[in-house]
């Protein structure tokens, strides 16, 4: 069995939680962030290729998706293209026969976040994104980690760095656990 990690820099920040979790497991994953859906869908049959029956690919998109530029009264991928990025990203890679798991997007502090970083996010669009995305997940019969819901109930003040949105080392543990976790309840 081969493990495909594809998601934004939160993945890059757990990725190794789950390799030391996993370590009999072969774990893949792009070099760099896979950033939006716009990307992911462009990048997905090179990030998962070889993937086959037997395989588990676990993915994240949407926290770019939801980034609003300096000065623009709208997020990067409007919500009814980030759900037709997802219809095609998860016919693709219904395709390859692997279990697919979706992940929800995370929470941050929003007021943090919005004051040291040129870019916004909203966490009402967050709300929005996961639940699009759980809905198609539940159509296409894919599991889904939900990190949101892992995540908000914990202290976050605690466990991001100063941006508000990236993971502290606990942080990152406590993803990588779950994601481990819901690749072995898959597995197993």
């Amino acid at each position: 069995m081969t493990v495909y990690l594809i998601g934004d820099s939160i993945r890059l920040g757990y990725e190794a939680a789950v390799q030391a979790a996993l370590p009999d497991t072969a774990v893949l994953s792009p070099v760099g962030n896979c950033r939006s859906s716009n990307d992911v869908l462009r990048h997905i049959g090179q990030w998962t290729q070889g993937a086959q029956a037997g395989d588990i690919i676990h993915l994240n998109c949407g926290l770019h998706d939801i980034r609003y530029h300096p000065g623009s009264p709208k997020p990067l991928t409007d919500i009814h293209t980030y759900h037709a990025n997802l219809r095609q990203i998860f016919s693709r890679l219904q395709q390859t026969g692997a279990k697919i798991i979706w992940a929800s997007s995370t929470p941050f502090l929003q007021s943090v976040h919005n004051v040291t970083k040129p870019s916004r996010r909203y966490l009402k669009d967050i709300h929005a994104y996961n639940q699009a995305a759980k809905d198609l997940a539940d159509e296409f019969g894919f599991a889904v980690n939900d990190l949101y819901g892992l995540m908000f109930v914990q202290d976050l003040t605690a466990l991001t760095l100063g941006d508000g949105l990236h993971f502290n080392e606990f942080g990152n543990q406590i993803l990588g656990n779950a994601v481990a976790e819901s690749i072995r309840k898959i597995y197993s």
